[in-house]
């Protein structure tokens, strides 16, 4: 990148399915704690299971081509439904007709599915050479932004996800002796509950002035800890 302010780093998949490699979630926290407040995560494409980016960030967009609907019949219905926002690019020159009908097409098939919460995903053009369009998708992204934070579903989506990234690091790292040990302790959503609950304890202490940090009395599993 030629701008100094921006980072830029490519993550080869490696293999790993869901369009993105198995750290890039790990990256994003290294880059928010380096204090950039921006980070644009671009998968490998949208295929038939490239969209679990949208388990790890705010604003899910897809990206996609003027073909006038004949991608429609390949992309999958969940990427329809978890997509913030679909943009069709190259919407410029010969391709602007072609774009506009693309646009329609999408905006059809998005009016079909059923969206709850305070955001209506969105379907619009733009083009990267003529740079039209580019700010009012920027603008889009910080409407999105205001309103999840005013509504608080920014932090609940939040909060969702990092439960997932730790179901998928448990499912990924952990025995199946160990699994059976969340499964014995009650199970997984109510070992989640009891985080929460001594988390929130945890917070209250520092709130209060109480900065000493233990193991016996601060684990979540009691104060035997969980040591599997």
């Amino acid at each position: 990148s030629r701008e100094e302010a921006a980072f830029i780093r490519p993550s080869p998949s490696q293999g790993a399915l869901g369009g993105v490699a198995q750290k890039t979630r790990e990256t994003m926290l290294l880059c928010e704690a380096a204090g950039y407040d921006v980070i644009l995560v671009e998968t490998v494409g949208v295929g038939q299971s490239e969209y679990e980016v949208a388990s790890m960030v705010d604003f899910f967009l897809v990206l996609m081509l003027p073909n006038a609907g004949d991608e429609l019949q390949g992309i999958k219905r969940g990427i329809m439904e978890l997509a913030d926002a679909l943009v069709i690019n190259k919407a410029d020159g010969e391709s602007l007709g072609l774009a506009n009908r693309t646009r329609q097409h999408y905006q059809n098939a998005m009016n079909l599915l059923s969206h709850g919460g305070f955001w209506v995903p969105r379907v619009t053009t733009c083009s990267a050479t003529e740079k039209r369009g580019i700010k009012e998708v920027w603008e889009m992204i910080g409407e999105y932004r205001r309103g999840g934070e005013a509504s608080g579903e920014l932090a609940a989506r939040r909060a969702r996800q990092n439960g997932e990234w730790l179901r998928k690091l448990i499912d990924r790292h952990f025995t199946e002796e160990e699994k059976a040990q969340i499964e014995a302790l009650g199970g997984w959503d109510k070992l989640m509950q009891t985080l929460e609950e001594r988390l929130k304890e945890q917070q209250g202490r520092h709130e209060g002035g109480n900065k000493w940090i233990g193991t016996g009395g601060t684990s979540p599993f009691g104060h035997g800890g969980f040591n599997p």
